[in-house]
Protein backbone atom coordinates (compact mmCIF):
# COMPACT_ATOMS: atom_id res chain seq x y z
CA UNK A 1 0.00 0.00 0.00
CA UNK A 2 1.03 3.41 -0.95
CA UNK A 3 1.54 6.82 1.11
CA UNK A 4 -1.79 7.89 -0.94
CA UNK A 5 -4.05 5.20 -0.02
CA UNK A 6 -3.26 5.30 3.16
CA UNK A 7 -3.85 9.39 3.42
CA UNK A 8 -7.02 8.72 2.05
CA UNK A 9 -7.72 5.48 3.71
CA UNK A 10 -7.63 8.15 7.39
CA UNK A 11 -9.56 10.70 5.76
CA UNK A 12 -12.30 8.16 5.12
CA UNK A 13 -11.49 6.77 8.97
CA UNK A 14 -12.27 9.97 10.41
CA UNK A 15 -15.61 11.26 7.80
CA UNK A 16 -18.85 11.48 10.17
CA UNK A 17 -20.77 10.42 7.41
CA UNK A 18 -18.68 7.06 6.43
CA UNK A 19 -18.24 6.30 9.99
CA UNK A 20 -22.34 6.43 10.47
CA UNK A 21 -22.65 4.64 6.98
CA UNK A 22 -20.04 1.68 8.59
CA UNK A 23 -21.93 1.82 12.01
CA UNK A 24 -25.03 0.57 10.42
CA UNK A 25 -24.00 -1.68 7.76
CA UNK A 26 -28.01 -3.02 7.17
CA UNK A 27 -28.97 0.28 6.41
CA UNK A 28 -29.56 2.03 2.91
CA UNK A 29 -26.62 4.78 3.28
CA UNK A 30 -24.15 1.74 3.41
CA UNK A 31 -25.07 0.32 0.81
CA UNK A 32 -24.87 3.45 -0.97
CA UNK A 33 -21.37 4.05 0.04
CA UNK A 34 -20.38 0.39 -0.53
CA UNK A 35 -21.99 0.22 -3.93
CA UNK A 36 -19.76 1.46 -7.54
CA UNK A 37 -21.80 4.68 -7.08
CA UNK A 38 -19.24 5.73 -4.50
CA UNK A 39 -17.15 2.84 -3.65
CA UNK A 40 -15.90 2.43 -7.21
CA UNK A 41 -14.55 5.74 -7.27
CA UNK A 42 -13.99 7.42 -4.01
CA UNK A 43 -9.86 7.33 -2.89
CA UNK A 44 -11.04 8.00 0.75
CA UNK A 45 -13.48 4.55 0.65
CA UNK A 46 -10.74 2.57 -1.62
CA UNK A 47 -8.05 3.56 1.09
CA UNK A 48 -10.24 3.15 3.98
CA UNK A 49 -11.16 -0.91 2.94
CA UNK A 50 -7.42 -1.76 2.15
CA UNK A 51 -6.35 -0.09 5.61
CA UNK A 52 -9.42 -2.61 6.94
CA UNK A 53 -7.55 -5.61 4.76
CA UNK A 54 -4.36 -5.40 6.51
CA UNK A 55 -5.37 -4.11 9.70
CA UNK A 56 -3.96 -1.09 9.91
CA UNK A 57 -7.09 0.57 11.50
CA UNK A 58 -6.79 2.42 15.10
CA UNK A 59 -10.01 1.13 15.61
CA UNK A 60 -9.23 -2.76 14.84
CA UNK A 61 -6.05 -2.05 16.79
CA UNK A 62 -7.70 -0.85 19.99
CA UNK A 63 -9.90 -3.92 19.70
CA UNK A 64 -7.38 -6.21 19.94
CA UNK A 65 -6.19 -7.26 23.66
CA UNK A 66 -2.15 -5.63 24.50
CA UNK A 67 -0.73 -8.83 24.44
CA UNK A 68 -1.92 -10.78 21.09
Amino acid sequence: MNAVHKTFGRVCEHCHLCNYAREHKDGRLYKIMNSPIHGSWCPSWQGYKKLEAEGLLKSQQQKTPAGQ
